[in-house]
């Protein structure tokens, strides 16, 4: 007479024990279940351990985890490193002077009255973004702004927003303009979970280095393009000796920020 095949609750292991009213049945039932998935689990794990120390079972492929990125359909827009009809297109696009040794002067600015955690996080704009200089709004059009800062040298103008937080109390920064002077091409971003440099643990002082930059991912025509116009943000002439470094990571169209050393 064979084993018998152990029952193994799925992902509605709450629904699987609801119709039992006694509360201490229940409870006993749902830690029951738990057990014997992580046994399960357990065991998969040791025999993949044992199949991968096995030198029949070496030549075998390992599994590759489905992922949201590996599972995606193949973009039809990304440009190939050496594709000619990019590089023709990027020596004569907006940025191409910055390539040629434009030195980056960004001015920073906000919306009107904004609040003390919008100051912060234009503080942390300050210091990763060398040559950044912040100006209050005073009730001034973006039109007339930009223009003012074309006039002044600035390179690129940065439009900071922020909106209430889920509670209601607090006015977060939510979202960020990138305007290339003088002639664009303009971005908008929205901003999302923000960690400042003192909220992090043990993080270093930030010096006056100019930092490296690394661009991560941004393998589409888009992309490129994004990733030129953060490009002109920061100096083309790194700091080695600081150890400073600011990289933009793009995943599933989203960019990830740090600024590390």
């Amino acid at each position: 007479m064979g084993n018998r095949a152990k029952k193994v609750a799925g992902p509605g292991d709450t629904e699987t024990v609801k119709h039992i009213g006694n509360k201490v049945k229940r409870k006993e039932v749902f830690d029951r279940i738990k057990k014997q998935k992580k046994d399960i689990k357990k065991a998969k794990k040791e025999q993949r351990k044992k199949d991968a120390e096995d030198p029949e079972k070496k030549h075998l492929p390992k599994a590759v985890p489905k992922t949201l990125d590996n599972m995606r359909e193949k973009d039809v827009t990304v440009a190939e490193s050496d594709d000619e009809e990019v590089r023709n297109d990027e020596d004569m696009d907006e940025f191409a002077r910055y390539f040629d040794g434009e030195t980056p002067k960004t001015m920073i600015t906000t919306n009107n009255h904004p609040s003390k955690e919008l100051i912060k996080f234009v503080r942390t704009l300050l210091v990763l973004f060398p040559g950044s200089y912040y100006y209050a709004r005073r009730q001034y059009a973006i039109k007339d702004i930009c223009q003012w800062a074309g006039e002044k040298g600035f390179t690129n103008l940065v439009i900071l927003g922020q909106g209430l937080q889920l509670n209601g109390h607090k006015k977060l920064p939510c979202s960020m303009i990138l305007c290339h002077l003088p002639e664009g091409p303009t971005m908008q971003f929205r901003v999302s979970s923000i960690r400042l440099p003192e909220q992090i643990k043990n993080h270093a002082r930030a010096t006056k280095h100019k930092p490296e930059l690394i661009l991560n991912g941004f393998s589409t025509r888009l992309g490129q393009r994004v990733s030129r116009g953060l490009s002109t943000l920061f100096p083309q002439d790194p700091e080695f000796k600081g150890r400073s470094c600011v990289t933009f990571h793009c995943q599933r169209d989203y960019l990830f920020v740090r600024h590390h050393r």
